[in-house]
């Protein structure tokens, strides 16, 4: 998901882009955006890091803000990408992908999670999301339907930027500037001609903010 932007970094520090247990195959790890929260902490201890900016989408926003209310102490700064303080999922999407999943991702997920989807991209994203394992995938669409932090993100006390497609349907602008209400001090981009999948659909612009926030925060 993050390889397209990565390419867009530079400076003296390492970015990692984290396999999230069972992804992109394995069984089901993790049930909860908290679960995963303590997973991606315990990657940044045994890689031997102290504080990190941690940058997540969709639920990795979730996982971000879930790491940072929990162990402020090893989150130096949040991006924020296509997230939301709570990610209800419509009850459609979590019954079509228990009883016809392959046709909810084409008929439904596909057709919200893009500004304009080209083959190319559409193949691209299925391999990001794990498609292949279904149980995982379905998994994280629960996780995220119990996701809520509404109450808490006052308590965030990092530097925080937040940014959106401006033609998310799955987590729509109105997300992004609720987050960028509550918590102190944060920043809101709103990216045009881009969808949910701001990552596949426009990385050099995603790359340049996150380039640009990385290089505001102190060493």
């Amino acid at each position: 998901m993050w390889k397209r932007s990565l390419q867009y970094l530079s400076g003296p520090r390492a970015a990692f882009a984290v396999n999230l247990p069972g992804h992109p195959s394995g069984a089901v790890a993790c049930r909860t955006v908290e679960e995963y929260a303590e997973a991606v902490r315990g990657f940044v201890s045994e890689v031997g890091l102290r504080k990190v900016v941690v940058c997540g989408h969709s639920m990795g926003s979730a996982i971000a803000l879930a790491l940072a209310l929990a162990h402020p102490d090893t989150v130096k700064g949040l991006v924020l990408v296509g997230g939301g303080a709570k990610l209800g999922v419509a009850p459609s999407i979590l019954d079509g992908l228990s009883s016809q999943p392959l046709k909810a991702i084409e008929e439904i997920i596909t057709p919200m999670s893009f500004h304009r989807v080209s083959l190319e991209m559409g193949r691209e994203a299925r391999a990001a999301l794990s498609l292949s394992n279904l149980a995982v995938f379905l998994n994280d669409y629960s996780a995220c339907n119990g996701f809520d932090v509404r109450e808490k993100l006052s308590r965030i006390s990092v530097p925080t930027m937040i940014v959106c497609g401006e033609d998310d349907r799955m987590t729509p602008p109105k997300f992004s500037q609720y987050l960028n209400a509550h918590i102190p001090g944060s920043s809101v981009f709103l990216i045009p001609e881009a969808g949910h999948m701001v990552p596949l659909e426009k990385p050099a612009a995603l790359g340049g903010l996150v380039q640009s926030f990385l290089s505001r925060l102190s060493p």
